[in-house]
């Protein structure tokens, strides 16, 4: 793959107010691209001069770019060949899921994950009483297991959205059903509406099908300039977080609901409806009911990761009966089911009343609010808003220095994402943003928001030195 200079340049976005050297502040925004997976390993970087020429700098500035980040061992050169970027599997943004940071001390913010909630483990034991019964099948279930596709329509229908076992399809977590939405029902060529700021790796799963993503303007809520959109071109999909959103927290409300359904059925926009934050509800406020109601052909996506337990990969669709089928046709070229025996602890956790989950969010409810109090005590000139649900906050910083701040706080061991990850359309945008999980316990929250002003106080003083140490960069 060759990127254009033109193209990195987009991506890098504007340089900080406070970020020091222009090389450094390049570099740590292109190893960034580089660490998040936004500009992929084996990627060809335009040359050092149409990359001057596209960011408006000296040459002297991009070789001096191109060098911190061989440096970093992140790129390679040769003559003849360029600039291509290699990422050392340490640093890759996939290492946060198969081991804890090299260092033990390092505090890492860049996923909304719990260990596992009090309960879980009884509802493993129950689920292993029940396991001679289903060593007797094949334990081949593409569609998933009846019992629980059972329970999952009975939700729905008790929600008031009438389902059929028959329109569930039990996948390997919710990013397993985005994909495989996203291979059925896109395809080269194709357009998808997303959000402005979204939830990165649902959007970069109907990239990898489409390549073209049309992005929501930004503006304060996350639904904003749906018409003028759809009368920008035909588009076949919609991928949306009414509740809970995915970074800001925010609520898609009931007559936003109806005009988005109604909306996407008059241009024949299939939505895709990420529902896997329904269930963390902190507050029990009243959500609307599913966009679903307001479209029979929208495709929901639900999840047990979040609610319960990450390692519970158990995710499912909800899906119009002419769509179910496609969608398992189109999973038998990837897998044959997902594991049978979690989806016995996830029916185990449906029929314990409620307990395993409102431990949960008891637990979630209370790290919000003291994540809330030490940003307010450590770090007053932050904005916040104080979400109903979900497992973030979604920080607007004084200045546009997401990047730098991210990078400079590898220094002071913690891992952060940089806001403009989550700006598909407009990266820029996200400068003044960051998103902070409250999935740690208090005592490291603490201790997160500490080294977080720290990090801030260089940045906003110009004594930053950030880069000396690689960023992970998981995002779930």
């Amino acid at each position: 793959m060759i990127l254009s200079a033109h193209r990195l340049a987009h991506l890098l976005g504007h340089a900080s107010p406070a970020s020091g050297p222009a090389y450094r502040d390049i570099a740590d925004r292109l190893r960034l691209l580089v660490i998040d997976g936004r500009v992929i390993d084996g990627t060809r970087l335009p040359s050092e001069r149409d990359l001057a020429t596209a960011l408006g700098v000296s040459r002297t500035t991009t070789t001096r770019v191109y060098a911190e980040l061989r440096d970093a061992g992140l790129v390679r050169s040769r003559q003849g060949s360029g600039t291509v970027v290699q990422v050392p599997r340490a640093a890759s943004s996939v290492s946060s899921l198969m081991a804890t940071p090299d260092d033990p001390d390092t505090i890492a913010m860049t996923y909304s994950a719990w260990p596992g909630p009090p309960g879980l483990g009884r509802a493993f034991e129950l689920a292993a009483e029940k396991l001679p019964g289903l060593l007797a099948t094949t334990g081949y279930l593409p569609d998933g297991l009846p019992r629980l596709r059972a329970l999952i329509a009975e939700r729905y229908s008790r929600d008031g959205l009438p389902t059929d076992p028959d329109q569930i399809i039990v996948t390997n977590g919710a990013m397993g059903a985005i994909s495989l939405v996203a291979r059925t029902i896109g395809g080269t060529g194709s357009r998808t509406i997303v959000e402005g700021i979204t939830y990165p790796h649902g959007a970069d799963a109907f990239a990898h099908v489409s390549g073209r993503l049309s992005a929501l303007p930004v503006s304060d809520r996350p639904w904003d300039g749906l018409d003028d959109l759809l009368a920008s071109g035909r588009h076949r999909a919609a991928y949306l977080i009414p509740d809970f959103h995915n970074p800001t927290g925010a609520v898609m409300t009931g007559e936003e609901r109806g005009h988005w359904g109604r909306s996407l059925a008059r241009h024949d926009v299939v939505p895709v409806v990420d529902e896997s934050l329904r269930d963390v509800n902190l507050d029990g406020i009243t959500l609307p009911p599913s966009l679903a109601h307001h479209n029979p052909q929208a495709i929901v996506i639900g999840s047990s990761s979040k609610a319960y337990w990450g390692g519970l990969r158990v995710g499912w669709i909800r899906a119009p009966r002419p769509a179910v089928m496609p969608l398992l046709q189109a999973r038998m070229i990837d897998d044959l089911g997902t594991s049978a025996f979690d989806q016995l602890v996830l029916c185990e956790l449906f029929e314990d009343g409620g307990q395993t989950l409102a431990a949960s969010r008891s637990r979630a409810r209370a790290a919000r609010d003291h994540l809330l109090g030490e940003l307010a005590t450590q770090l007053p000139d932050v904005r916040t808003t104080c979400p109903a649900g979900g497992l973030n906050l979604w920080l607007t910083l004084p200045e546009r220095v997401s990047t730098p701040l991210v990078a400079d706080s590898t220094d002071h061991q913690l891992l952060l994402t940089a806001g403009p990850r989550f700006f598909p359309g407009a990266p820029a945008a996200g400068e003044r943003h960051l998103r902070l999980p409250y999935t740690h316990p208090p005592e490291v929250l603490t201790e997160a928001v500490r080294r977080l002003a720290l990090a801030w106080d260089c940045v906003a003083s110009g004594t930053a030195t950030a880069g000396t140490k690689p960023t992970i960069d998981l995002i779930a």
